[in-house]
């Protein structure tokens, strides 16, 4: 059961992929852009719209699978597979190392506590704590790179508002 959960997840974030793909060469910036200008990822508001549909769905799905199927301790790790995977979505919108990492780093913490949850290695409570530790890295990755960029006197102006 736990594969083919695995499996319809990245499903999902395949099926999100190639929707932004397909968008990108259809949106008016890809198609007026003279051929030899560098070609730049475009997402619609329309297909974030439908990406976000996708990760709302996939979540929902799994959860349900999950709860049916007597598995409700592994619904938290599972769901933040998929969060971690829609980090890789945002390489279509700007190629950075950073978004590759968090992706990577998100999805193989939660699919490994997943995974280990199902087959009885780890307990449900540590289970949740690989996941939530994990998607917390990413998080704290976001934010260190984010100060890093973004100048000190528009970080104090945010800070006071």
């Amino acid at each position: 059961m736990p594969a083919a959960l695995l499996a319809l997840l990245g499903l999902a974030v395949i099926v999100g992929a190639a929707t932004m793909r397909r968008a990108g060469d259809r949106s008016p910036v890809a198609r007026n852009a003279p051929r030899s200008a560098p070609s730049v990822p475009i997402v619609t508001g329309r297909t974030a719209g439908l990406l976000a549909l996708v990760e709302v769905i996939g979540i929902l799905v799994t959860v349900l699978l999950l709860a049916r199927s007597g598995l409700g301790e592994l619904v938290m790790p599972a769901v933040a597979v998929v969060v971690a995977a829609h980090f890789a979505l945002f390489l279509r919108v700007q190629r950075s190392w950073l978004h590759l990492v968090t992706s990577v780093l998100g999805v193989l913490g939660a699919g490994s506590a997943l995974v280990l949850m199902a087959v009885g290695a780890l307990d449900p409570s540590a289970g949740r704590a690989v996941a939530g530790l994990s998607l917390a890295a990413c998080t704290a990755l976001y934010g260190i790179v984010f100060c890093a960029l973004v100048p000190a006197p528009v970080r104090s102006v945010a800070a006071r508002s």
